[in-house]
């Protein structure tokens, strides 16, 4: 089994902390862009969206990763495991943080274009939501892409409680 160090992957984390941290600020910018009306169509369904998967973001992207980074560091100060699964520990990093971006993004999406409609006027829900419809499912897929990656990362954690410290 390839192995990685415990505090490289504790590295890992905490750099995507920090660049989500980034993108939750970038992600914020356009709000002042008067032309994109993003706080009008905040106040509308489903332009709400746009703030839960703001939030979402934040919680799940930035303070998760940071949790990861956490619960990793207690787990080797704890138990005194240096060295987990590589593919599991890569894997998951990688499946969670797609998920977040890809999650979050559909919904952003969802919220702009269904609020962009219904502040417009003249479009009904049933026209807004066959119109969002199709993003709806994406968001679903992420979402468990998102479930198998933090299944991963907790295996990874319950098989490194067995190790014997090195």
């Amino acid at each position: 089994m390839a192995s990685i160090s415990m505090e490289r992957l504790i590295k890992y984390f905490l750099y995507m902390t920090m660049v989500n941290a980034f993108a939750a600020v970038a992600f914020t910018a356009p709000v002042i862009i008067p032309e994109l009306a993003f706080p009008l169509k905040l106040t509308i369904w489903p332009g709400t969206w746009m703030f839960v998967a703001y939030f979402v973001f934040l919680i799940v992207g930035v303070l998760g990763t940071l949790g990861w980074a956490v619960l990793l560091d207690l787990v080797r100060r704890t138990w005194g495991v240096e060295r987990c699964d590589r593919f599991l520990a890569i894997t998951s990093i990688v499946l969670i943080e797609v998920a977040v971006y890809a999650e979050t993004s559909f919904m952003f999406t969802v919220g702009y274009i269904g609020g962009t409609l219904t502040f417009a006027g003249g479009f009904g829900p049933a026209v807004v939501t066959y119109v969002i419809g199709p993003l709806v499912v994406p968001i679903g897929v992420s979402i468990f892409i998102y479930i198998i990656g933090t299944l991963l990362g907790l295996m990874n954690v319950v098989l490194n409680l067995g190790q014997s410290p090195k």
